[in-house]
């Protein structure tokens, strides 16, 4: 039976197919993890589109180069390409996003096709799609989100120090690149960027608009309004920015009172959906014949449906009065 499967051309389409991706997935975990702190600029490459030292491993491999083209126009053309760029420039991570794309879309396709048809195991077909198809994308929106999460808790003290330094006599270039080598990451590496960016000739406004885009912070949005509406109007920076960092400080203080205030309804909100899914668990493992008429019947069907919206909508519904804009 082994020797079949081998003979097989599609298990060995499938196998040359797992070999291209494993090497695209290894070169990606080498880049992160060897990828340093000091690198403040990326090369751009044709179309603006951003390089990286992923590129000297595919020179050797012209049909993977082509085929990274193609899914770079094909996700283009669908408006993909933008979005996931933006997400990989947000997490900080090193990689094009049409390597990205390329191996998701193989390692989403291959896994799945090779538990179903090699193994031949539904339970492996469900695990694969859950690893390899929903989870990635999961996990890049939770990078993204931590990584901003940490930079607006990094920023009101920032923006003081900042403003201490404009209060000595610093201009605001030697202000920013002393902040630079002091703070840790993630400002401290934004803040790298920018001064990189501002030496090789970049105007200061257009540094910090994309700094702004590549983080999608609305707090350091306001932050760089602040300094570009003083560098066309004039007045104190220093006192402007420190009543910004105040009015950020504030908001936190607000936004921790508010979760606190909710956090009752929101653990009401967790328990009532997940209540009852695990209650019916327990009385399966109990009494599976008591149970069996809600998963073979078609009354039991259109209950488990019913039961389900229901608990969706009271989550939703919940979740909609706990949650308060600050």
């Amino acid at each position: 039976m082994i020797a079949s499967l081998i003979a097989d051309p599609v298990t060995i389409a499938f196998i040359a197919v797992g070999v291209i991706a494993s090497t695209i997935v290894a070169i990606t975990l080498i880049s992160i993890v060897t990828h340093k702190d000091e690198d403040a600029l990326v090369p751009v490459g044709p179309k603006g589109r951003r390089t990286n030292r992923m590129d000297d491993a595919f020179e050797g491999s012209p049909m993977l180069r082509r085929a990274i083209e193609l899914t770079a126009n094909l996700a283009e053309r669908r408006g993909a390409l933008g979005s996931v760029e933006r997400s990989l420039r947000a997490a900080d991570i090193p990689m094009r996003p049409a390597e990205v794309i390329f191996a998701y879309c193989l390692l989403a396709l291959l896994v799945p096709g090779v538990s179903l048809l090699l193994l031949q195991s539904k339970t492996l077909v469900i695990v694969s799609v859950v690893v390899f198809v929903l989870l990635p994308p999961l996990v890049l929106k939770f990078v993204v989100k931590r990584r901003r999460k940490k930079f607006v808790a990094q920023l009101p003290d920032t923006l003081t120090t900042l403003a201490g330094s404009l209060r000595a006599g610093r201009s605001l270039g030697q202000a920013l690149e002393a902040l630079a080598r002091e703070i840790p990451a993630p400002i401290g590496r934004e803040l790298r960027k920018i001064v990189a960016e501002i030496r090789l000739g970049r105007p200061m406004t257009e540094a910090l608009d994309d700094a702004v885009e590549r983080i999608g912070s609305p707090d350091f949005k306001w932050a760089v309004l602040a300094i570009q509406i003083q560098s066309e109007v004039g007045g104190n920076l220093a006192e402007l920015l420190g009543r910004v960092a105040e009015t950020m400080r504030g908001r936190s203080r607000l936004k921790g009172e508010v979760k606190a205030l909710t956090a009752e309804g929101r653990a009401s909100a967790v328990m009532l959906t997940i209540m009852p899914p695990a209650l019916g668990m327990v009385m399966f493992a109990v009494n599976p014949a008591y149970m069996k008429p809600l998963f073979t019947q078609t009354g039991g069907h259109i209950m488990l449906g019913v039961s389900v919206l229901m608990i969706s909508g009271g989550f939703f519904w919940m979740k909609k009065v706990i949650t308060i804009d600050v």
